[in-house]
């Protein structure tokens, strides 16, 4: 088991400002535009001799891991593993501890029958926005004219958009009361009023687990403002394998294709090849690592060094299953297999 108590101090020592960013906020000096809500004017602080971030609107802040974990979602393990991908921080490992994680995963899985209560997610109120989400002009232009995916495709994945966060943030209060809205993280409050923790307009991307079953979501942005964040997970909550399903259906013969992100597995599900996206190598859990071993892999990885350190990483977490993964080499001239799959449009037309 790897130990993250190990490199606290080693992730302390990392520039704040360093942290923002690998994670896409743009900031001017010290400051920056609060990516968990509509900010108008810059009020996210970087304090750079503590290494903390504050922001003075939503009153929330903390050090370098809360930052990751708010911006992706994650929990606080996954978000000190990025970290220490990221920055080349190698994390020991405990083999004593192995045996005492297992009887933990053992017990949470018991106490799983009231999952409303345990999960950081409300599963209920995830599944009912999906449900909901019908697919806008714009998102519709965005899939289908601008990335070229088939519709069939989209359809499959249960893939929606949100155009109006008022009328969304209505529709919650009403069906699920104010306060399990709020709980929820879903629906957030600050001195101006209730607002969404995405940016809207956005594609919906539900998440689900081996059975079919909603788990998650994860927000598109499709605005104009360059500063928002394009990707958005419910924060908290665990990323997992993306199109799961999939896996009940294709024999241990037929080729699986793992993406980092959605948008290349959906161009990749458009291209007539199976495939799954992850979220990244270290991020992945070990269950999702074993259901991917018995299959026959193949990636595509960006052509640029963090395309190449998750093939590397996913690569080497499989050989510990006796499993390992095909590298493809994209054109010359294609950063990713998007661009790829949209060249041959381009090609052809």
């Amino acid at each position: 088991m790897i130990r993250i108590d190990k490199i606290k101090d080693k992730l302390k020592d990392i520039s704040i400002l360093r942290v923002a960013d690998e994670l896409g906020i743009a900031h001017k000096g010290k400051s920056a535009r609060c990516f968990m809500h509509d900010d108008k004017n810059p009020s996210l602080g970087f304090n750079t001799s503590k290494n903390t971030w504050k922001c003075y609107v939503c009153d929330k802040g903390g050090d370098q891991v809360t930052l990751v974990m708010e911006k992706l979602a994650l929990s606080y393990i996954d978000a000190c593993k990025w970290l220490a991908d990221r920055f080349n921080i190698i994390i020991p490992e405990d083999d004593g501890c192995r045996k005492k994680v297992f009887v933990r995963k053992s017990n949470v899985q018991a106490k799983q029958k009231n999952i409303q209560t345990n999960s950081p997610v409300d599963v209920e109120m995830i599944s009912w926005i999906v449900n909901h989400a019908q697919l806008s002009e714009t998102a519709k232009d965005f899939l289908y004219k601008k990335r070229k995916y088939k519709p069939m495709v989209a359809e499959e994945l249960r893939i929606g958009s949100v155009s109006d966060p008022t009328k969304l943030i209505n529709a919650l209060v009403k069906n699920f009361g104010l306060e399990r809205a709020l709980k929820s993280g879903i629906v957030r409050q600050n001195i101006r009023g209730l607002y969404l923790f995405f940016y809207t307009p956005c594609l919906i991307f539900p998440y689900t687990d081996i059975n079919g079953n909603i788990v998650n979501m994860q927000t598109r942005y499709l605005g104009a403002d360059k500063k928002a964040p394009r990707f958005q997970f419910l924060p908290g909550s665990s990323t997992r394998i993306f199109n799961m399903t999939i896996l009940n259906h294709i024999s241990a013969d037929e080729k699986l294709f793992i993406s980092e992100g959605i948008t290349d597995c959906i161009a990749l599900l458009s291209s007539n090849r199976n495939a799954v996206a992850i979220p990244s190598a270290t991020l992945l859990h070990d269950a999702d690592i074993k259901m991917l071993a018995p299959k026959n892999l193949f990636m595509y990885p960006d052509k640029d060094e963090a395309g190449e350190r998750l093939y590397n990483n996913l690569n080497d977490k499989l050989n510990s299953y006796g499993s390992m993964i095909m590298k493809l080499q994209l054109p010359e001239g294609c950063k990713d297999f998007s661009d790829y799959y949209l060249r041959q449009f381009s090609d052809n037309g």
